[in-house]
């Protein structure tokens, strides 16, 4: 699976001077034996997400703030009503489109929420995997597998993450979402 998006992804950058990689995915590529002698690896860019802030209730888009990647993800505590949505590139190699950060109103947490391209059968892996890695305290998390796309809708509450802090900036915070789906993706691999 992650095998599969790494190798995707090694293909759409092989016409390039050199294979942009962060120190996880080039780590991971290594263990694999996945570069070839004569590939250039070049560091990857700094994490830069595109962002676009909506209302919960209407999905109405709302005036996104400049430099929203450079603000603190308390934003979304402080805007209960609305969501950051958030898309790049890289998520192609975890097997997610795109990421929401919003305030959940129950539990007032910073959640997660992304669809997962994993197979079903894998569901009660991530449930455990997720668990060992954030505790079991209510609405730590919430799986959902979606028949209609196949992809299993994760949500999950950051500030049960490693590293999380609602002072973080939003470029921050979602690098740590990436790097958390990466090591879950190849705990994964490692064991199917």
């Amino acid at each position: 699976m992650i095998t599969k998006w790494m190798k995707n992804y090694i293909a759409e950058h092989e016409s390039q001077e050199g294979l942009p990689l962060n120190p996880q995915q080039k780590e991971f590529l290594e263990k694999k034996e996945l570069l070839s002698p004569d590939m250039k690896v070049i560091e990857a860019p700094a994490f830069s997400p595109m962002y676009s802030l909506s209302n919960k209730e209407t999905d109405e888009p709302l005036e996104t703030p400049a430099n929203t990647g450079n603000l603190a993800v308390s934003l979304v505590k402080t805007q209960p009503t609305a969501y950051l949505f958030a898309e790049d590139p890289s998520f192609a190699t975890i097997g997610i489109d795109g990421v929401v950060l919003e305030m959940d109103d129950v539990f007032e947490t910073v959640t997660a929420l992304f669809g997962l391209q994993v197979q079903k059968k894998h569901g009660e892996w991530l449930k455990k995997y997720i668990d060992a890695q954030l505790g079991t305290a209510p609405g730590t998390r919430s799986l959902m597998f979606s028949a209609d796309d196949g992809l299993w809708d994760v949500n999950i509450a950051l500030d049960y993450v490693d590293g999380f802090s609602d002072t973080n900036t939003f470029d921050e915070t979602l690098k740590l979402v990436y790097e958390f789906v990466f090591k879950m993706l190849v705990a994964l691999e490692d064991e199917a």
